[in-house]
């Protein structure tokens, strides 16, 4: 029996090359959702800490007129 004749192992190598392309794929988007996962998480971040600064510099004002700071 030739192997290149075989219909079914023609099968089966063309649906193992799809089910690898597929896996390329998904690797290949799972990697950049986790690009953008991570600038997402460092501009909330830049903008949780800039709004913090804001507040403890209120606090401080506060503070300095003897007030109670307003969190």
């Amino acid at each position: 029996m030739n192997i290149y004749e075989d219909e079914e192992l023609d099968r089966k190598f063309e649906e193992i090359t799809d089910l690898m392309g597929d896996f390329i794929l998904d690797v290949i988007r799972m990697s950049l959702n986790l690009k953008v996962t991570r600038k997402k998480i460092n501009y909330e971040n830049l903008i949780f800490r800039e709004l913090n600064d804001v507040r403890l510099e209120a606090a401080k004002e506060d503070i300095d007129r003897k007030k109670e700071p307003e969190f």
